[in-house]
């Protein structure tokens, strides 16, 4: 490789050993994905521009059922990150073909094991909706917190084994002035919302199929009684820009 891609891809760390050597031998040994790891990511992201130098060999590798976690992971991990800097635009247009390969097979592996929702967010990176690959939804006890977009009052957005409903978070008394969510009609669903809940069915994970119906649902505020979409005002307020436009995965209810 040679131009400015070749010293991102050739960031050899304190050992001299480039990256691109370290994906050349993790056949003969696994522990280097550790190595490309530390190179690469810290706390979760990559901010490194090698990242979407690496992307091509690690579509190869993840067609490979021996590598395909890791290199999905870190795959997923490196697009996230990166989606949200907007001076690597450029590198993450020139990455999108080999981006349409991991997604397919970041898809194609959802049923595959245990770790639904890891699986299930490294395929919506890939798809290029970084805002809801970042978040958590176990659904068990998940808060997430919004502005009232009538009133701007902070709301919480609770949903889990406490019950599923927006309310005003107080220091002393805790949760205050609870509404009770509405939960959307999983037909009504569209987009990366209803893709999201479809795979979520297809795999028989029906805390996560339930939560997002709440997600995706409305919110109501206990201070001034409005209701509105609470992924599309959460979204609204927290997502970052993204230089490739998202690509809903397809499904049999998706164009």
């Amino acid at each position: 490789m040679t131009g400015p891609d070749a010293e991102w891809w050739d960031l050899g760390g304190g050992s001299g050993v480039t990256v691109g050597r370290l994906l050349d031998s993790v056949d003969a040994r696994p522990a280097a994905w550790d190595e490309i790891e530390s190179r690469l990511v810290v706390e979760d992201e990559c901010w490194c521009p090698a990242g979407y130098a690496v992307l091509p060999e690690l579509a190869a590798l993840a067609r490979r059922d021996d590598h395909r976690d890791r290199a999905l992971r870190l795959a997923a991990t490196i697009v996230r990150s990166l989606h949200r800097c907007d001076e690597f635009d450029d590198l993450a247009r020139a990455a999108s073909d080999h981006v349409a390969a991991l997604r397919g097979t970041a898809r194609a592996g959802l049923a595959a094991g245990p770790d639904f929702l890891e699986r299930l967010r490294d395929a919506v990176a890939l798809a290029g909706y970084t805002f809801w690959a970042a978040i958590d939804m176990d659904f068990t006890d998940e808060h997430y917190h919004v502005g009232c977009p009538h009133c701007a009052t902070r709301l919480a957005v609770v949903i889990g084994d406490y019950g599923h409903y927006s309310a005003v978070r107080d220091f002393h008394d805790g949760d205050i002035h609870r509404v009770p969510l509405l939960p959307a009609d999983p037909r009504d669903l569209t987009g990366i919302g209803r893709w999201m809940h479809a795979a979520a069915v297809a795999a028989g994970e029906p805390v996560i199929a339930d939560g997002l119906t709440y997600l995706f649902g409305r919110a109501g505020c206990g201070a001034c009684g409005s209701v509105f979409p609470v992924s599309d005002w959460f979204e609204a307020e927290n997502g970052p820009s993204q230089p490739i436009d998202p690509v809903v995965p397809r499904t049999d209810r998706s164009a």
